[in-house]
């Protein structure tokens, strides 16, 4: 079972220097912001066949903005991979009006958006960490695991929401693919829920 989430000293310090109550439950390791739980938004890849995580799975997977994912492009794994989180929407932000219905699905993180070339969903910083649409985090679905199909309605494919880190058993039983590279961890399957680490995180978050 994932533990209950202990403050840190790292995490005080956060919330000391910064005041902000949502700094208590993150971990700012070189920069990168991981919460447990938190704002989001949600669009649709079509494949994640080649993942930053290393490791292709059958289950239901996505991308996550890179200030969450914890890497740099071509160094690997961040600390995000293999971690599942149930994300459900809540509204349309190109139709204000549209009253749902939405839906839940557990994820498993596999894969990185990175902020630059995708700055409208995942351009998250450490100076400015909400995105364009005022979201901490962005969960980019890969359309060919299935995920996509369970989450949005039909017609839609952009929603914002919420998400929270969940045990791993909560998501629809897949299987790890082998290896694709040296380095490949999906580590936060079996994890505590964040502030504790599994895969670590590697290079300097976006600024």
């Amino acid at each position: 079972m994932k533990s209950t989430l202990i403050l840190t000293a790292t995490s005080l310090l956060a919330a000391a220097v910064h005041g902000s109550v949502v700094e208590l439950e993150s971990r700012a390791t070189d920069g990168y912001v991981q919460n447990p739980s938190g704002t989001a938004s949600f669009t649709i890849s079509a494949s994640c066949a080649t993942p930053a995580c290393g490791k292709n799975v059958t289950g239901f997977a996505t991308s996550i903005s890179q200030l969450a994912f914890g890497s740099e492009t071509g160094l690997g794994a961040g600390d995000a991979c293999g971690r599942c989180f149930l994300i459900n929407g809540n509204k349309d932000p190109y139709a204000p009006d549209y009253m749902g219905p939405f839906f839940g699905v557990v994820v498993k993180a596999t894969d990185m958006c990175t902020s630059t070339g995708n700055e409208k969903w995942c351009g998250q910083t450490t100076s400015q960490p909400i995105n364009s649409f005022g979201m901490s985090v962005h969960f980019d679905l890969c359309g060919d695991t299935g995920a996509a199909d369970i989450f949005f309605p039909p017609g839609k494919s952009v929603l914002t929401g919420t998400y929270r880190e969940v045990l791993c058993s909560e998501w629809w039983t897949g299987t790890d693919g082998p290896s694709q590279w040296d380095g490949a961890c999906l580590d936060g399957e079996s994890a505590d829920n964040w502030p504790a680490v599994a895969c670590g995180n590697k290079g300097t978050a976006p600024a």
